[in-house]
């Protein structure tokens, strides 16, 4: 896991890591409105922004209302 001042570094670093590492890669924010990379493994500490596989996005769950 990795922290970013903004969302824009934090996605980019996401799509390469993805690319490179052959796996899923999420980003997500924190309450300290910080910006997360991490495993699907790892504890996520805030709200998802997005997914990333082999470079792209990829669909993540959807609040119901």
């Amino acid at each position: 896991m990795n922290t970013y001042q903004t969302s824009s570094q934090a996605t980019g670093v996401a799509r390469t890591l993805s690319r490179s590492s052959r796996s899923t890669i999420v980003v997500y924010k924190t309450a300290e409105n910080r910006f997360v990379t991490a495993s699907p493994k790892d504890t996520v500490r805030g709200l998802v922004l997005g997914a990333y596989r082999n470079g792209y996005g990829i669909p993540v769950g959807e609040a119901v209302r």
